[in-house]
């Protein structure tokens, strides 16, 4: 009895991890994001992000804020729920696993199928170095985007809109996510400590 109750206990396992960032903008903060990671089972993790920033920038006011619920199944993206509001603009994105190993996505009023499974996207590399080095998947735009190695725990991706996204890692944890638009500068997520 008492080797069935310890088996029932540790094969329902979960843990957490929590890290948040502050957002830069020209050195000033101007918002904050938070993104929690829970593993159940060993094969059920969610993901939950939520950002928020308030920015001004040549006489205009830019609000913005993002929201995710991801859930990994297997390793594997199962289902994903993305929000972006700016200003007074919202794009939903929803992508859910289908039976086929196949993926629907919805964004706004649009629908697609994407091929082939997903097991590395954009949620993922705020808690670990990208798992594949030549793309990783946008949950906000429901597509593949490239992705490149550039130095030392350092990497690149592209983007729609013009904007390049870096990553810079040390001893596998993200210290420094930069948003580079042209010649607007750049936006910094750093850790919360």
């Amino acid at each position: 009895m008492r080797y069935v109750f310890l088996f029932l206990l540790l094969s329902n396992h979960s843990f957490s991890q929590k890290v948040g960032f502050d957002i830069f903008l020209f050195g000033n903060k101007i918002g904050q994001s938070s993104i929690e990671k829970s593993v159940k089972n060993d094969s059920i993790t969610t993901y939950t992000l939520q950002s928020n920033s308030e920015a001004h920038i040549f006489f205009t006011t830019r609000i913005i804020s993002l929201h995710y619920d991801i859930v990994y199944k297997n390793n594997l993206l199962f289902s994903s729920y993305s929000k972006h509001n700016r200003n007074d603009e919202q794009h939903i994105t929803v992508i859910n696993r289908q039976q086929n190993n196949t993926y629907i996505m919805k964004r706004d009023n649009e629908s697609f199928c994407i091929k082939p499974d997903i097991d590395c996207s954009t949620v993922k590399l705020f808690f670990t170095e990208p798992c594949n080095a030549q793309h990783v998947f946008s949950e906000r735009l429901g597509e593949w985007r490239p992705l490149k190695k550039t130095g030392e725990g350092t990497y690149e991706a592209d983007m729609k809109e013009g904007i390049t996204y870096y990553y810079h890692y040390k001893n596998g944890k993200l210290i420094e996510l930069e948003m580079k638009k042209g010649l607007l500068g750049s936006v910094y997520l750093r850790p919360r400590y």
